[in-house]
């Protein structure tokens, strides 16, 4: 057995049985790591209290022969409090874990990935805009993982695809058709407002720092995170939850 030591954030947590628990963590230099929280003998009646949204210190075993490792000792060293202690922060934050956990590769380092995440949180503790914050740290994910959605020209003609000229979002596609160069197959294609084109163009364009400054209304905002969450599902197979929760929680 390998033991490895490395600074993780918990990206989800999974019943695995009667007592134990799956347990996602991104790690700053091994990647994704999916762990088994190892069974506490019956006589032990506390236990070990994990959540996403923590990071710390993680030691684990990992079988040289591959599969699941075990967890040894997991110990949190940051929380996020301005984070837990907001509910709309809270759930943005785990809307993002979503698209993180469905970008994940096991063992493979993912160094920009992690940065991302942390930087994502540390931010989003005194953000006013949670769900913009999101949006664009939803874009820079698409961007590490290769897919960035190609929204200045058409992906069939190639033609430009000005913002306002009723342009198509078609995600299995990779980005924006014009309506002259429909998808000829059943694929899914959602319009996108001139608003929503524009930002997503700029901030595309715009290196990370000045992406963040961007501003929108709250409308475009949410149609941009609806967009981009479409496109993780479309590029990773795996359908965003958090999204839809949070647009019937705004509808109320």
């Amino acid at each position: 057995m390998e033991r490895i030591s490395d600074f993780a954030v918990i990206t989800a947590v999974a019943p695995a049985g009667p007592r134990d628990r799956l347990l996602t963590f991104l790690t700053r230099r091994q990647g994704g790591v999916r762990l088994f929280a190892k069974r506490l003998p019956r006589r032990v009646t506390s236990m070990a209290f994990f959540e996403p949204l923590q990071g710390g210190e993680l030691v684990f075993t990992r079988p040289r022969e591959g599969g699941h490792g075990r967890l040894a000792s997991f110990v949190p060293q940051r929380v996020w409090p301005g984070v837990r202690q907001d509910f709309w922060r809270t759930i943005q934050s785990l809307a993002f874990l979503e698209s993180v956990n469905a970008s994940i590769t096991e063992g493979a380092s993912q160094p920009e990935m992690f940065s991302l995440l942390v930087q994502f949180l540390d931010r989003l503790e005194t953000d006013r805009r949670p769900g913009l914050a999101r949006a664009v740290a939803t874009l820079r994910l698409l961007v590490l993982d290769g897919f960035a959605p190609s929204l200045e020209s058409c992906l069939a003609c190639r033609a430009d695809v000005p913002a306002g000229t009723g342009a198509l979002l078609w995600p299995e596609g990779g980005g924006a058709v014009c309506r002259s160069c429909l998808p000829s197959r059943r694929d899914q294609v959602i319009p996108l407002t001139p608003a929503a084109h524009g930002f997503l163009v700029r901030a595309l364009r715009l290196p990370d720092g000045q992406a963040r400054r961007l501003r929108t209304s709250v409308a475009t905002e949410r149609e941009v995170s609806r967009l981009l969450d479409a496109f993780v599902e479309a590029r990773t197979g795996i359908r965003p939850r958090c999204g839809s929760y949070i647009d019937k929680l705004e509808a109320v």
